[in-house]
């Protein structure tokens, strides 16, 4: 990539995060960025990614940078030079103005300045205390003034000569997430606003960490402008026939209306069905967790009643004496944790769809009734009142389950605590019981596909995994940006990874293929035949572009062009980006643009014989409302009258004016107006709430009849 794709050292201060795939690569892509530097005029320095949230890093900035390259002169020496200077050359009675003017011209404060701050802040023999902390230079603790006007002064000394002032680059060989965890960032979003502030492009570079990765950089990252994020990936996707094959065969299945992460009936039963027919094999496994997890998940919580849930949760749980408030949670409901008063025995229980027809279960049963919140709050009542079951008793069960459970393919201590929480008989009620030990517990979960991402991934990606290309709702115009993100936090060591990232890039580029000819198609059914509509497709290395070409028959000929440089989230229109991008906003634009010139008038009547039609169209209004003489003829009246003919917006109507405002403008021209003179007197108008017309610089609102038009 090269350094004018990548965004560092352009004309305006830049931050980009580059995501490498591990420790060496980061460690050569540092390399690299330094090595660009060193042949760049303006400052530059190399820190430690850990020291972007430090309160001290413009001092460490001041005092390692260089300019030029790493071995040019350095930065401190330059503005102490030109402190030195100054003090020497400047008389002592105009130093501070002197000073304030200059700094604020590189949006710095001399009274913020470790130098500067308290001599200027005294005012008393300035030019002596100034000397007297350059004496101290070595013990001088910089500031953000201080590299501000260091930075704008080496700018103005003719070593450097861009509009960027120089570049930082902060590397580390481990992930950010990681450094999170081990101390703070609050302060390195402030602190890298502040670097582009002063007019320095800053690179910063770390390996991947984990499939979130990039989310964690945006997040921590987000206040800050003119940011971006990039994979540098050290080793590329091999996708083997074999993978390739597979995800090809089932593509067509793995494409649903989520993109907007709701899910619907006619949504979940296929899905359903897909996941259930989906092979056990490591290329699948995303695409089945993402089903069962994600898009079941979603479907579950919208379709379990909560208020039903937590009216009987009050009635038999809440006051249940068993009941441990203080370390239960019902909070995230169809999924509730429960835990005992009297051992401290905690369990999760569930209510969600599993299986091709997508039934309702709870705790790893299918429901036995129409009321699954009932069924959920009867095992969670049967939890506090169980007992629990001696050792020897539990290994005596647990050995006669070992033939069932080989059969069923299910733990043995699975299906014996299923088993004894819902034992019972016909004639006599019996205590339910619960494993002799905590520890000896499962917990009534969904029943999972094994797989090394957590439940809470698959929640967060499941919709850009399985959302079709085809974006037509708003709340879905950044999916195929999401599926592009996602790529970029896959391991190409994984198999499963290999198998997604390869569907993503399918995804990817049929959206190329589905917008454009999308919004082709809609264009041409927008404009009518005599607009001699052209649209003809190019690419460049970042985007590809539509230029629509229209040449009216009484009309002068224009060009839009669409530039689509990512699907529905970064469409341009004549440089203009398109919010909300789907493919009929993006229509929508084009048509505006294109403006009144480019709407066909089916009629085809010239300026006069326009004005004739709407004369006789205003005698048969006097007539149809039996107008006598001496009487008034409000224009708002005529408009309304001409607006309830058929077929009239084909004389009148054009995509940016309504057919009211066109009527209003006609009934002012001189050729209308000329025919009526002989016949009516006008009104100007004057304090009342009447339409106007405007004729030669005079605005009437209604003509008062003298004679019957002819």
């Amino acid at each position: 990539m090269s350094d004018s794709e990548s965004g560092l050292f352009a004309s305006t201060p830049e931050a980009v995060f580059y995501l490498v795939s591990d420790e060496d690569t980061a460690e050569e892509l540092t390399t690299e960025k330094i090595e660009i530097l060193d042949e760049q005029p303006g400052v530059q320095a190399a820190l430690e990614l850990e020291q972007l949230p430090d309160s001290n890093l413009f001092d460490q900035i001041l005092k390692q940078a260089k300019l030029g390259s790493r071995w040019g002169k350095d930065l401190s020496k330059v503005y102490r030079d030109y402190l030195e200077n100054r003090i020497e050359q400047v008389d002592e009675s105009v130093l501070a103005d002197e000073l304030e003017a200059q700094f604020s011209r590189y949006d710095a404060d001399p009274y913020e300045s470790a130098v500067l701050g308290d001599p200027m802040t005294v005012g008393i023999d300035l030019t002596s205390q100034i000397q007297s902390e350059l004496d101290q230079w070595d013990q001088q603790q910089f500031t953000r003034a201080d590299l501000a006007a260091a930075v704008g002064i080496s700018d103005q000394s003719d070593l450097t000569d861009r509009n960027t002032r120089g570049g930082i680059v902060f590397s580390s060989g481990t992930p950010l997430s990681e450094l999170k965890h081990n101390r703070q960032f609050v302060r390195a979003s402030h602190n890298l606003q502040q670097l582009l502030l002063i007019g320095l492009d800053v690179a910063l570079i770390a390996p991947v960490g984990g499939p979130d990765e990039q989310e964690t950089v945006e997040t921590t990252f987000r206040g800050v402008g003119s940011f971006t994020v990039e994979s540098v990936s050290g080793a590329e996707f091999n996708v083997g026939d074999e993978i390739a094959t597979a995800v090809d065969e089932w593509y067509d299945r793995l494409l649903y209306s989520v993109a907007d992460n709701r899910v619907v009936e006619n949504v979940v039963r296929p899905a359903s069905v897909t996941a259930y027919d989906l092979p056990s094999e490591d290329w699948a496994r995303h695409f089945k967790n993402a089903i069962t997890i994600g898009l079941q998940g979603v479907y579950s919580e919208k379709s379990f009643s909560e208020t039903r849930f937590n009216d009987m949760w009050e009635q038999r749980v809440s006051s249940h004496e068993n009941y441990d408030q203080y370390r239960s949670r019902r909070k995230t409901f169809p999924e509730v944790k429960v835990t005992r008063k009297n051992d401290g025995g905690t369990h999760n229980f569930a209510l969600y769809h599993e299986g091709p027809s997508a039934t309702p279960h709870v705790c790893g049963l299918p429901t036995q009734s129409s009321n699954p919140e009932e069924e959920l709050v009867d095992l969670i009542e049967r939890f506090l009142d169980a007992d629990r079951v001696s050792e020897q008793r539990w290994q005596h069960l647990l050995e006669g389950f070992e033939g069932i459970a080989e059969s069923l393919d299910a733990p043995s201590k699975d299906l014996v605590t299923n088993a004894l929480l819902h034992r019972h008989r016909r004639r006599q009620q019996l205590t339910p019981l619960l494993p002799p030990s905590e520890e000896d517990t499962d917990t009534f979960n969904a029943k999972r596909e094994h797989h090394n991402y957590d439940d809470e991934w698959y929640e967060d990606h499941w919709a850009t995994i399985l959302s079709d290309y085809k974006i037509t709702k708003q709340g879905g115009v950044r999916a195929i940006e999401r599926k592009q993100n996602l790529q970029n936090s896959l391991n190409p060591e994984c198999g499963a990874d290999t198998a997604l990232y390869y569907k993503l890039e399918q995804d990817i580029n049929n959206a190329w293929q589905y917008y454009l000819d999308s919004a082709e198609r809609e264009i041409q059914q927008s404009l009518p035949d005599d607009q001699n509509l052209s649209i003809e497709r190019r690419e460049t290395s970042s985007s590809k572009i539509l230029d629509i070409t229209v040449i009216p028959t009484n009309g002068e000929k224009q060009t839009v062009t669409v530039e689509v440089l990512l699907p529905y989230s970064e469409v341009y229109v004549n440089d203009t980006e398109v919010p909300a991008a789907t493919v009929t906003n993006t229509v929508s634009e084009v048509i505006d643009t294109l403006g009144t010139s480019h709407q066909a008038q089916s009629l085809n009547l010239s300026h006069k014989e326009t004005s004739d039609v709407l004369y006789e169209i205003t005698k048969m209004y006097l007539d149809i409302a039996e107008f006598e003489q001496g009487e008034l003829v409000y224009f708002d009246d005529v408009i309304e009258f001409c607006q309830s003919l058929s077929n009239i917006q084909d004389i009148f109507n054009t995509p940016d004016e309504s057919v009211e405002k066109n009527v209003r403008e006609f009934l002012g021209t001189e050729d209308y107006i000329s025919r009526l003179r002989s016949s009516v007197k006008f009104h100007r108008k004057g304090s009342d709430q009447h339409g106007s017309v405007k004729v030669q610089g005079d605005r009437y609102i209604a003509m008062e009849l003298q004679e019957q038009l002819q």
